[in-house]
């Protein structure tokens, strides 16, 4: 793995609680996909452009590593603690509030 795929996976694993931040708990579970798949493509090219490997493949790879590692850490580690999820009740903006975790 290049640094920028590094450094993609290692914001992609700390970004669920800032996911949770935008979405909603009204949200329904396509949005939620297009709101972390949004978040994946700016990870995404930040880390490549940052890490001076702004071309396509090296984009392509940066985006496909922070959306596994945003997904594998979401369901195995923010969602079962409950962290996510609260973060996402707390920053509502109002409508159906959910006491349980719900997939993104």
């Amino acid at each position: 793995m290049s640094d920028a795929q590094l450094w993609a996976a290692v914001l992609g694993f700390l970004s669920p609680p800032v996911i949770a931040i935008v979405q909603q708990p009204r949200f329904a579970g396509p949005l939620k996909g297009v709101v972390m798949l949004l978040w994946a493509a700016i990870v995404g090219l930040g880390t490549a452009y940052f890490n001076g490997r702004f071309s396509g493949p090296s984009i392509t790879t940066c985006m496909l590593t922070a959306v596994l590692v945003i997904g594998v850490a979401y369901h195995t580690l923010w969602r079962p603690s409950g962290i996510a999820p609260r973060i996402e009740a707390a920053t509502s903006s109002g409508g159906r509030q959910q006491s349980g975790p719900r997939a993104v």
